[in-house]
């Protein structure tokens, strides 16, 4: 029985995807990237970190932000 290679089953990365990653992965939601490039959110987190890419400190301040403002939305409604 042959093998079967776990890479001949992977979707390969183009020139343009990766680009498209290392400019939009610092400032985009990862999830909505994994779909613009028609990856899983698994695949996309992966390459990010192979790379050595990270969220940018704007990026990660405004998700800061936006949680602690649905927060305070929330505990609002509970008085």
């Amino acid at each position: 029985m042959a093998k079967v290679s776990r890479t001949s089953k992977l979707k390969q990365w183009t020139r343009e995807e990766l680009n498209t990653l290392r400019r939009e992965y610092p400032k985009t939601d990862t999830k909505l990237l994994a779909r613009k490039l028609g990856r899983t959110l698994e695949a996309v987190r992966f390459k990010a970190k192979r790379f050595g890419l990270k969220k940018s400190r704007a990026y990660m301040e405004a998700l800061y932000v936006k949680a602690r403002n649905a927060g305070q939305k929330r505990s609002s409604k509970k008085r």
